[in-house]
């Protein structure tokens, strides 16, 4: 049995860290601080502790190039072993909606194979263990509205990162 290592990256709207086990990132947490950072990690993967690893490395590096503006789909394994059938077919549609674009809970819930499963669909992002990698930021209310976000500072940070996608998107 492995240990799960840990590793953080500061960006803008707060603090990036993979936790890895094995061959798998078994979570990304995204928060405001690294003190939360480490308390989210206490909580949700007890026992993991501080370090590198080729895996959050290379991880972080992918993250750090988001950030930068250059990365729109990430390459990082993760263990799904922990999500539910629907969970997993939630996260794969997820993963096919394009940098810089959004789509409704609704239609994230059709597009998984289960058309009225729009509240469920959202009880899935909320307790999206890769947020970014899956980007459940880019998940929104059938009105247009921002709808809530989990990670970092909220809803802020979630309009901050799709704002900041339509930017990057405009970019040559």
């Amino acid at each position: 049995m492995t240990i799960p290592v840990w590793e953080t990256l500061s960006v803008l709207p707060g603090t990036v860290a993979v936790v890895a086990e094995g061959e798998r990132v078994v979570r990304i947490l995204f928060c405001r601080t690294p003190l939360e950072v480490s308390q989210e990690i206490a909580k949700r993967v007890p026992g993991a502790v501080m370090g590198s690893n080729r895996l959050t490395h290379e991880s972080l590096v992918q993250l750090k190039e988001y950030f930068q503006g250059s990365r729109r789909r990430f390459q990082v394994p993760l263990d799904e072993s922990i999500l539910s059938l629907f969970a997993r077919k939630v996260h794969a549609s997820l993963e096919n909606v394009p940098y810089g674009t959004c789509v409704s809970y609704g239609r994230l819930a059709a597009l998984a194979g289960h058309p009225r499963a729009a509240r469920a669909t959202g009880r899935v992002m909320s307790s999206n263990p890769f947020p970014l990698v899956i980007p459940c930021h880019r998940v929104i209310c059938a009105d247009g509205r921002v709808g809530d976000y989990t990670a970092a500072d909220g809803v802020r940070t979630k309009a901050w990162l799709l704002d900041f996608e339509q930017k990057n998107l405009q970019k040559p």
